[in-house]
Protein backbone atom coordinates (compact mmCIF):
# COMPACT_ATOMS: atom_id res chain seq x y z
CA UNK A 1 0.00 0.00 0.00
CA UNK A 2 1.46 3.34 -1.05
CA UNK A 3 1.66 6.05 1.52
CA UNK A 4 0.10 9.37 0.57
CA UNK A 5 1.99 12.57 1.17
CA UNK A 6 0.48 14.58 4.06
CA UNK A 7 -1.52 17.61 2.92
CA UNK A 8 -0.54 20.96 4.42
CA UNK A 9 -3.19 23.01 6.21
CA UNK A 10 -3.51 26.74 5.64
CA UNK A 11 -2.53 27.52 9.23
CA UNK A 12 -2.43 31.26 10.07
CA UNK A 13 1.16 31.27 11.40
CA UNK A 14 3.96 30.56 8.96
CA UNK A 15 6.58 29.67 11.58
CA UNK A 16 4.87 26.32 12.20
CA UNK A 17 4.01 23.88 9.43
CA UNK A 18 0.73 22.07 10.07
CA UNK A 19 -0.25 18.94 8.14
CA UNK A 20 -3.62 17.21 8.01
CA UNK A 21 -3.39 13.77 9.58
CA UNK A 22 -5.69 10.74 9.79
CA UNK A 23 -9.44 10.59 10.52
CA UNK A 24 -10.28 14.05 9.13
CA UNK A 25 -12.99 13.88 6.48
CA UNK A 26 -12.48 15.02 2.89
CA UNK A 27 -14.70 18.11 3.17
CA UNK A 28 -12.81 19.42 6.20
CA UNK A 29 -9.45 18.54 4.63
CA UNK A 30 -10.36 20.55 1.54
CA UNK A 31 -11.52 23.52 3.63
CA UNK A 32 -8.41 23.53 5.85
CA UNK A 33 -6.11 23.75 2.85
CA UNK A 34 -8.01 26.53 1.04
CA UNK A 35 -7.46 30.26 1.10
CA UNK A 36 -10.31 32.26 2.62
CA UNK A 37 -11.72 35.49 1.18
CA UNK A 38 -10.64 38.76 2.79
CA UNK A 39 -12.67 40.78 5.28
CA UNK A 40 -13.64 43.33 2.61
CA UNK A 41 -15.26 40.72 0.34
CA UNK A 42 -17.71 39.35 2.92
CA UNK A 43 -21.45 39.71 2.37
CA UNK A 44 -23.74 41.20 5.04
CA UNK A 45 -24.84 37.72 6.23
CA UNK A 46 -21.22 36.54 6.44
CA UNK A 47 -20.27 39.63 8.41
CA UNK A 48 -23.13 39.08 10.88
CA UNK A 49 -22.13 35.47 11.55
CA UNK A 50 -18.46 36.39 11.81
CA UNK A 51 -19.28 39.06 14.41
CA UNK A 52 -21.15 36.44 16.51
CA UNK A 53 -18.02 34.26 16.48
CA UNK A 54 -15.68 37.19 17.24
CA UNK A 55 -17.80 38.24 20.20
CA UNK A 56 -17.68 34.66 21.53
CA UNK A 57 -13.87 34.59 21.22
CA UNK A 58 -13.54 37.92 23.03
CA UNK A 59 -15.91 36.80 25.80
CA UNK A 60 -13.96 33.59 26.45
CA UNK A 61 -10.51 35.21 26.36
CA UNK A 62 -11.63 38.15 28.53
CA UNK A 63 -13.06 35.68 31.07
CA UNK A 64 -9.71 33.85 31.07
CA UNK A 65 -7.99 37.16 31.67
CA UNK A 66 -10.15 37.97 34.68
CA UNK A 67 -10.28 34.50 36.25
CA UNK A 68 -6.86 33.04 35.43
CA UNK A 69 -4.60 36.07 35.07
CA UNK A 70 -4.09 36.00 31.29
CA UNK A 71 -3.20 39.20 29.46
CA UNK A 72 -5.55 39.47 26.47
CA UNK A 73 -4.36 41.29 23.34
CA UNK A 74 -6.60 41.66 20.27
CA UNK A 75 -4.89 42.24 16.91
CA UNK A 76 -6.21 43.98 13.83
CA UNK A 77 -5.96 42.08 10.56
CA UNK A 78 -7.61 42.37 7.17
CA UNK A 79 -7.05 38.66 6.55
CA UNK A 80 -8.93 37.46 9.65
CA UNK A 81 -12.23 38.43 11.25
CA UNK A 82 -10.62 38.31 14.68
CA UNK A 83 -7.22 37.49 16.17
CA UNK A 84 -6.76 37.38 19.94
CA UNK A 85 -3.79 36.37 22.12
CA UNK A 86 -4.21 35.36 25.78
CA UNK A 87 -0.90 34.94 27.58
CA UNK A 88 0.51 34.55 31.07
CA UNK A 89 3.97 33.59 32.36
CA UNK A 90 3.46 29.89 31.54
CA UNK A 91 1.09 29.58 28.56
CA UNK A 92 -0.01 31.40 25.42
CA UNK A 93 -3.30 30.84 23.60
CA UNK A 94 -3.69 32.43 20.18
CA UNK A 95 -7.06 32.30 18.42
CA UNK A 96 -7.82 33.19 14.80
CA UNK A 97 -11.25 33.43 13.20
CA UNK A 98 -10.92 33.11 9.44
CA UNK A 99 -13.20 34.64 6.85
CA UNK A 100 -15.38 32.30 4.71
CA UNK A 101 -13.95 30.47 1.70
CA UNK A 102 -16.58 31.56 -0.83
CA UNK A 103 -18.87 34.53 -1.34
CA UNK A 104 -21.98 32.30 -1.27
CA UNK A 105 -21.50 30.44 2.04
CA UNK A 106 -20.74 31.45 5.63
CA UNK A 107 -18.61 28.55 6.88
CA UNK A 108 -15.41 29.71 8.56
CA UNK A 109 -12.71 28.18 10.76
CA UNK A 110 -11.55 28.94 14.27
CA UNK A 111 -7.90 28.02 14.79
CA UNK A 112 -6.33 27.89 18.25
CA UNK A 113 -2.66 27.43 19.10
CA UNK A 114 -1.57 26.61 22.64
CA UNK A 115 2.10 27.11 23.51
CA UNK A 116 3.81 26.16 26.74
CA UNK A 117 6.51 28.72 27.53
CA UNK A 118 8.34 26.72 30.17
CA UNK A 119 8.96 23.02 30.69
CA UNK A 120 9.02 21.05 27.45
CA UNK A 121 7.70 23.91 25.25
CA UNK A 122 4.76 21.80 24.12
CA UNK A 123 2.55 22.99 21.25
CA UNK A 124 -1.09 22.10 20.65
CA UNK A 125 -3.43 23.09 17.83
CA UNK A 126 -7.16 22.66 17.41
CA UNK A 127 -9.71 23.88 14.88
CA UNK A 128 -13.39 23.78 14.08
CA UNK A 129 -15.32 24.56 10.90
CA UNK A 130 -18.88 25.92 11.18
CA UNK A 131 -21.09 28.82 10.08
CA UNK A 132 -20.97 30.48 13.52
CA UNK A 133 -19.68 29.71 17.00
CA UNK A 134 -20.90 30.40 20.52
CA UNK A 135 -18.96 30.80 23.77
CA UNK A 136 -19.07 27.06 24.57
CA UNK A 137 -17.66 26.19 21.13
CA UNK A 138 -14.73 28.58 21.59
CA UNK A 139 -13.98 27.32 25.12
CA UNK A 140 -14.04 23.72 23.85
CA UNK A 141 -11.65 24.57 20.98
CA UNK A 142 -9.20 26.22 23.39
CA UNK A 143 -9.32 23.25 25.80
CA UNK A 144 -8.78 20.89 22.87
CA UNK A 145 -5.65 22.82 21.82
CA UNK A 146 -4.22 22.41 25.32
CA UNK A 147 -5.16 18.72 25.39
CA UNK A 148 -3.56 18.14 21.95
CA UNK A 149 -0.20 19.61 23.06
CA UNK A 150 2.87 17.61 22.06
CA UNK A 151 6.60 18.21 22.14
CA UNK A 152 7.80 18.96 18.62
CA UNK A 153 11.30 18.32 17.34
CA UNK A 154 12.82 21.40 15.68
CA UNK A 155 11.54 21.70 12.11
CA UNK A 156 8.97 18.90 12.52
CA UNK A 157 5.42 19.71 11.35
CA UNK A 158 2.44 19.50 13.69
CA UNK A 159 -0.03 16.80 12.62
CA UNK A 160 -3.75 17.44 13.06
CA UNK A 161 -5.57 14.27 14.10
CA UNK A 162 -9.30 13.70 13.86
CA UNK A 163 -11.50 11.37 15.84
CA UNK A 164 -11.58 7.78 14.59
CA UNK A 165 -14.96 6.48 13.37
CA UNK A 166 -17.16 5.04 16.18
CA UNK A 167 -16.84 1.45 14.90
CA UNK A 168 -13.07 1.56 15.53
CA UNK A 169 -13.55 3.03 19.01
CA UNK A 170 -16.01 0.25 19.96
CA UNK A 171 -13.58 -2.41 18.75
CA UNK A 172 -10.71 -0.89 20.77
CA UNK A 173 -12.86 -0.71 23.91
CA UNK A 174 -13.93 -4.37 23.55
CA UNK A 175 -10.30 -5.50 23.12
CA UNK A 176 -9.16 -3.54 26.19
CA UNK A 177 -11.96 -4.74 28.49
CA UNK A 178 -11.91 -8.43 27.49
CA UNK A 179 -8.69 -9.35 29.41
CA UNK A 180 -9.73 -7.19 32.38
CA UNK A 181 -13.09 -8.99 32.66
CA UNK A 182 -11.56 -12.48 32.51
CA UNK A 183 -9.04 -11.79 35.32
CA UNK A 184 -11.61 -11.16 38.11
CA UNK A 185 -13.52 -14.30 37.05
CA UNK A 186 -10.39 -16.41 37.60
CA UNK A 187 -9.80 -14.80 41.00
CA UNK A 188 -13.31 -15.51 42.23
CA UNK A 189 -13.19 -19.11 40.97
CA UNK A 190 -10.14 -20.02 43.13
CA UNK A 191 -11.72 -19.37 46.55
CA UNK A 192 -14.86 -21.31 45.51
CA UNK A 193 -12.80 -24.42 44.69
CA UNK A 194 -10.72 -24.30 47.91
CA UNK A 195 -13.58 -25.19 50.34
CA UNK A 196 -14.65 -28.11 48.10
CA UNK A 197 -11.28 -29.92 48.49
CA UNK A 198 -11.20 -29.82 52.30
Amino acid sequence: MTQTKPKAANFPERDLKVVIGPNINATTTKALSRMSIGTYEMSFMQQERAVITSDAVRSVTNAMGRLQGYTVTPEESRDYVCTVTAANAEHVFKVWVTTPFELTQSGHVIWCRFTELGGEHMVGISFKLATSFNVDDVAHIMKAAQKNAVKLVEGEPYTLKGNPPPRFLKKAVVEETAPAESAPAAETAAPAEAPATT
